[in-house]
């Protein structure tokens, strides 16, 4: 087995929840003893990462899922390291993995899964690519199957959800200094701080967030909100933010490599999604023990329970975002209590163990 090779692909240009997921996917099966690799677009954020941490790294450029130079790369790296499985997150090296192997499997009888990672459902899902394309799809979360499930036509057997796993321990010891730019500007912005990691899209609802801060800061005004991340919105959030007068009240950090430096000096972690499969920042957030709120869109209400382990409003609420916002500040305590209880719901349910247990199952270690 500890020969074996499981290759994972991603055809993001970005980088987010999802694709540091399979970085630490990749790690965890390194470590248990699986030769793995990643195929991705050359010059991603993914590639550049995976190389930064010590992972092997192929190019593939994914144009498109019927990008015939990405098929005979995909083929060609078939046949010098034998895979035991594709583990796939993104949309065009799914179908050209998926392709491939029906492919080695017609010419030489080979069979390969192909693990399809779905974090998103838009729309009427087909049935055709979940019951015969993909061995199996995982979702991380029971919301996100349910969305697949809405097609009776589709298998149920085929979607399986694997919740994501986190290293607990390695954040718990994370000892890196917080990036000198936000350092830097915190001593210069004194106030309390709300933190935010997500990827810069639409459906993560920093928006909604600014327009909150704007209302909070009404009674406080030296609230600070440190969005982490980078992606398409850029431009318009930084429009929005000079429009609500929120120029020394925000700063957009870009990507933070090591999240727990932010996390521990921050008051209040958010979550905000207007649509989210689960969602892992507010995960890492309530095991540090920093007072949560989240929507309550999508997958999220399996990772945190409404004043017991956090704050829940309803997604997209302006009114309720700046309501929880301003009781948190008025409530530490309680609020810190909540953190607690917190640490030990996620401890339980989001192990790395647990998650490197279910993928070793399902590739046949």
């Amino acid at each position: 087995m500890a020969t074996q090779c499981v290759l994972f692909t991603d055809s993001s240009m970005n980088i987010g929840g999802q694709e540091l997921q399979a970085l630490q996917q990749m790690r965890a099966l390194s470590e248990a003893g699986w030769q793995t690799q990643l195929l991705c677009k050359p010059q991603s954020a993914i590639a550049k990462r995976a190389l930064d941490i010590g992972l092997a790294v192929q190019a593939i450029r994914f144009r498109n899922a019927f990008h015939l130079p990405s098929w005979r790369a995909a083929y060609q790296i078939i046949q010098t390291q034998n895979p035991r499985a594709f583990i796939c997150h993104g949309s065009h090296d799914a179908i050209v993995c998926a392709l491939v192997a029906l492919w080695v499997r017609v010419l030489h009888g080979k069979r390969i899964p192909v693990y399809r990672v779905k974090t998103f459902q838009h729309g009427y899902p087909l049935s055709f690519a979940y019951n015969y394309l993909f061995t199996k799809t995982l979702t991380p979360s029971a919301y996100l199957r349910s969305l697949f499930l809405v097609n009776k036509s589709i298998d149920p057997k085929r979607i399986e959800v694997l919740y994501p796993g986190i290293d607990f321990a390695k954040l718990a010891n994370m000892q890196h200094a917080l990036p000198q730019h936000i350092a830097a500007w915190l001593s210069s912005h004194p106030g309390p701080v709300i933190a935010h990691g997500a990827i810069l899209r639409g459906e993560k609802g920093h928006s909604v967030l600014l327009h909150a801060l704007a209302i909070v800061k009404k009674t406080q005004p030296q609230i600070r909100y440190l969005i982490a991340g980078q992606g398409q919105d850029k431009p318009f959030l930084e429009a929005l933010i000079q429009a609500l007068g929120l120029d020394d009240n925000v700063l957009l950090t870009g990507i933070i490599e090591h999240i727990a430096p932010l996390l521990r000096v921050s008051d209040i972690a958010v979550l905000p999604s207007l649509n989210e499969p689960l969602g892992m920042f507010q995960i890492e957030a309530q095991f540090l023990e920093v007072p949560t709120i989240t929507s309550d869109a999508g997958g999220i209400p399996e990772t945190i329970a409404h004043e017991q382990t956090g704050l829940m409003v309803e997604a997209g609420n302006v009114a309720q975002w700046a309501k929880a916002i301003e009781w948190v500040l008025d409530h530490p305590l309680e609020a810190k209590q909540f953190a607690r209880a917190g640490k030990q719901q996620v401890v339980k349910q989001f192990s790395l163990e647990a998650n490197t247990a279910q993928l070793i199952r399902l590739i046949g270690g």
